[in-house]
């Protein structure tokens, strides 16, 4: 199969995995999450969003690169579901930090956090408290 101009196509440059865990989808990514490959996992988030998850995990802790393309398809995502991000290394976190998202997305440092995590404004185990309730 050739692209345009007779040309061969675009390495994906990314291996994307699915799975489910209760009502928790989880999508790792491995390789570079960028301007080519980010249609690919906009794609696979529409996809497992149609199986209607409680929450979206999306795993970047096997992602050597991350740009402006692959933030813009956390954001759309984040605005669709509650949607949790592991980020565990410089590659995946400064794009994060220097975008601001590390503000407005639940970030976490391993799969296991992210899944365990309280939905927003679900008690926390520890204290039976909401973090919204914490705030007050």
């Amino acid at each position: 199969m050739f692209g345009p101009h007779g040309t061969p196509p675009l390495p994906s440059g990314l291996k994307l995995s699915e799975e489910l865990i209760g009502r928790t989808a989880i999508l790792a990514l491995e390789g570079e999450f960028d301007l080519y490959t980010a249609p690919e996992v906009d794609r696979a988030v529409d996809l497992t969003l149609r199986r209607f998850p409680r929450r979206l995990v999306v795993d970047l802790s096997q992602v050597g690169f991350l740009n402006s393309a692959g933030l813009e398809v956390l954001a759309a995502c984040h605005r669709q579901t509650d949607l949790r991000v592991v980020a565990t290394t410089r590659s995946t976190w400064r794009p994060l930090r220097i975008a601001g998202l590390h503000e407005v997305l639940a970030i976490h440092t391993s799969r296991a956090a992210a899944i365990a995590a309280p939905e927003p404004g679900e008690p926390t185990p520890q204290t039976g408290l909401s973090a919204e309730d914490k705030a007050v």
